[in-house]
């Protein structure tokens, strides 16, 4: 099994959030079968070469909805598990020492919801000190066979957990007004 993981946060939440599924294989087959399907879709092309970069969740959520609802889509089809886990703030910034421990106690979280074995990969910050110590805690876990950062541009799995992250977000914060966690939901589970 292979979990990827992001995060995202907002002036309510810091949310952590993996998509845990099958393998990369199954992931990046999926992807490229989403990618085919949207290269189809009427969108001008200078939109579409930007939203090919990476499918940023800030970029298709509001302006690309039908895009999302076909990424949610593929999402599910890949029969896999959405885990979460968040955390209230209590301040509207969280320092960056701060947010690191939140980071990793909720990635734990979610590690220890799982009983597979499991590859972990997680989304770069570029600190590497930070990056070191995320591979230093979650890899003691015993279902943990190995875990690495990845570039979300280079790794399928990282953005449609980047994509996930957003849908938690706005479900949690009650803004989901296009109804993404609606396509989730049977496979999504707040630890």
């Amino acid at each position: 099994m292979i979990l990827y993981i992001d995060e995202t946060e907002n002036e309510q939440y810091f949310i952590v959030t993996g998509l845990l599924t099958s393998s990369r294989l199954a992931v990046d087959y999926s992807f490229k079968h989403f990618k085919n399907s949207v290269r189809k879709m009427d969108i001008k092309q200078k939109y579409k070469e930007r939203i090919f970069v990476e499918f940023k969740s800030g970029l298709i959520d509001r302006n690309y909805k039908r895009i999302k609802y076909k990424l949610l889509e593929e999402i599910k089809d890949l029969e896999s598990s959405v885990v979460y886990s968040c955390y209230v703030k209590k301040e509207y910034v969280l320092k960056q020492e701060t947010k690191e421990k939140i980071y990793i106690q909720l990635v734990e979280k979610i590690v220890s919801y799982i009983n597979d074995k499991i590859d972990v990969i997680f989304d770069e910050f570029g600190i590497d000190s930070f990056e070191r110590e995320i591979i230093n805690n979650i890899g003691e876990y015993k279902n943990v066979n190995s875990i690495i950062p990845m570039n979300s541009k280079l790794e399928a799995g990282l953005m449609y957990v980047d994509n996930l992250c957003s849908v938690i977000r706005l479900h949690l914060t009650n803004d989901d007004k296009y109804k993404f966690y609606d396509y989730i939901k049977d496979i999504a589970i707040e630890v």
